[in-house]
């Protein structure tokens, strides 16, 4: 077979760039759960067509976060008997959903820089975990003083300081083993980025903090 080293076309500078341009796109509408177009065109998009880009993954959100009312529902006789623990949910969830959000963003940058090989998976995920709980250890020596205050004693104060330890060590476990997860099964690890992490970390933070409350209060009164 002879070969003819003929031209047969050129790839050009802006040619490249306008790949660049799209991935990053796509991947910055992945992390805001936003399904992406073709194009970056959302200046010139009807309303209709910008609603139905993000309304697909909001109805999911909305649904996963069903669970976490489930799980308040579950536990509505420890919130009876201690109504004060209802006002530190949002504080525990939004720092797990925080800290599983950095995580997530952390290993999807390694995935898409090629960095993450030279740590490798197991060692980036335990050296997620590990910061994650160095991080609720920091932020618990803040919050147990205000919760001991707020509660009057040392029942509400224990039991956020030991579920917000435990949150942010899963929140950050969980960013990095989803991105990874994805990333194996050859899908866009863009995808577990902060909606999606905030609503795992919010339905298991409050069994944690729930749960952990009703052992706490158990305890005291055996």
């Amino acid at each position: 077979m002879i070969r003819k080293k003929r031209l047969v076309g050129i790839v050009t500078v802006d040619d490249l760039i306008d790949v660049i341009e799209q991935e990053a796109t796509r991947d910055i509408y992945a992390a805001g759960a936003v399904q992406s177009g073709d194009e970056d065109d959302y200046f010139q998009s009807s309303l209709f067509t910008i609603a139905r880009r993000r309304i697909l993954w909001l109805l999911i959100l909305v649904l996963a976060n069903g669970l976490t009312t489930k799980v308040i529902a579950m536990n509505d006789q420890i919130l009876k008997e201690i109504v004060l623990l209802a006002a530190f949910i949002p504080l525990l969830i939004g720092t797990g959903g925080n800290v599983g959000a950095q995580s997530s963003t952390v290993v999807i940058r390694g995935l898409s820089t090629q960095k993450l090989k030279s740590l490798g998976a197991i060692k980036a995920v335990l050296k997620e975990a590990i910061t994650g709980a160095l991080l609720g250890v920091f932020m618990m020596l803040v919050v147990f003083p205000f919760a001991w205050w707020q509660g009057e004693g040392p029942l509400i104060a224990s039991a956020v300081g030991i579920s917000l330890i435990s949150i942010t060590t899963l929140a950050a476990t969980t960013g990095a083993i989803l991105p990874l997860l994805f990333a194996r099964m050859k899908l866009d690890p863009a995808l577990m980025s902060s909606p999606f992490i905030t609503t795992v970390t919010d339905i298991a933070g409050v069994f944690i903090y729930l749960s952990t409350a009703k052992w706490l209060l158990s305890s005291s009164l055996g």
